[in-house]
């Protein structure tokens, strides 16, 4: 039986080694479970990954970090507020602690979900060539835990989740009872409806080949229709870009320069660097929702 790992979610901006944090975290359980009742998507983003933390545990490593975070920068703001002889540096120093540490706490609290969005995209990439492969086993002769234990390597994330199923089935577990565990635990909607399908034609007794057939010809409309999307959203994009990148700017100096002709308005140096770094900025933004857009699909 091979043993897969299961992987152990990190705190992000974790100063100490998580394991040694972990013992010092424990102080911090009572909080933890007044946080949980009005943050539950944290334990349910876990359990999607399936990490070996609970959600007291994370959100208690969460607290501990951040409370570290707010005595270094309680710390260093006081010193350096001191040494410039700034008033009251120890007001200015607690200010500064206090919303450093909120910031890492509330980046912490909502990383689980960041991971699962990233395993969602991931898997979304090459779910559709693992159900061919699926498809092309099965439509052979192939039985359905073969065919998955050939899918369980060569792409990617769904290989781990196959491999997972396969762990669980040659631990004693029922095929059909394994998919649907490993449908439960996913993050990713069309990883999920496929192991449903999968899971119920075990149970029927029915083909799995004809089932696997209509699972790849959904994966793959369903692609396409995020890709036609895609491509409208991005003519509403370049729209955008044109208008804030480039028209608005050049109108913008046209009408300063007509201005600096009747009234004294001095246009220095720092002015253009000022409007130069704003283009950047907003550049960069633009390439960013582009890319976040993109859909995950590879058909």
């Amino acid at each position: 039986m091979r043993d897969v790992k299961r992987p152990n979610v990190k705190v992000p901006l974790m100063l100490f080694p998580q394991r040694q944090a972990m013992g010092l975290a424990h102080y911090f359980f009572g909080i933890a479970s007044h946080v949980l009742r009005f943050n539950k998507f944290v334990e349910k983003e876990l359990y999607k990954l399936d990490s070996e933390l609970s959600g007291r545990e994370y959100v208690s490593l969460s607290l501990f970090n951040a409370f570290i975070y707010f005595l270094m920068v309680e710390v260093l703001a006081y010193l350096v507020l001191f040494k410039m002889a700034f008033e009251n540096p120890i007001l200015w120093a607690l200010v500064a602690a206090l919303l450093t540490s909120l910031v890492v706490f509330m980046f912490c609290l909502v990383y689980p979900k960041w991971l699962g969005n990233k395993k969602v995209a991931s898997m979304d990439r090459d779910l559709l060539f693992a159900a061919r492969h699926l498809r092309i086993q099965t439509t052979a002769g192939v039985p359905l835990f073969e065919a998955l234990v050939s899918a369980s390597h060569g792409y990617g994330a769904v290989s781990e989740e196959f491999e997972k199923v396969v762990t669980s089935v040659q631990g004693g577990i029922n095929l059909a009872d394994a998919l649907e565990d490993s449908a439960t635990r996913n993050p990713s909607y069309y990883y999920s409806r496929i192991l449903w399908q999968m899971s119920n034609a075990v149970k029927a007794g029915t083909d799995i080949g004809p089932v696997l057939s209509d699972i790849v010809e959904f994966l793959s409309e369903e692609q396409r229709i995020e890709m036609r999307n895609y491509g409208a959203q991005l003519n509403s994009l370049a729209i955008m870009y044109l208008m804030v990148c480039i028209i608005v700017p050049t109108i913008s100096l046209i009408f300063m320069m007509v201005i600096s002709s009747f009234v004294e308005v001095p246009i220095t140096d720092t002015v253009f660097i000022f409007i130069l770094g704003a283009l950047i900025f907003v550049q960069y933004m633009f390439i960013g929702i582009i890319e976040s857009r993109r859909p995950s699909v590879a058909i």
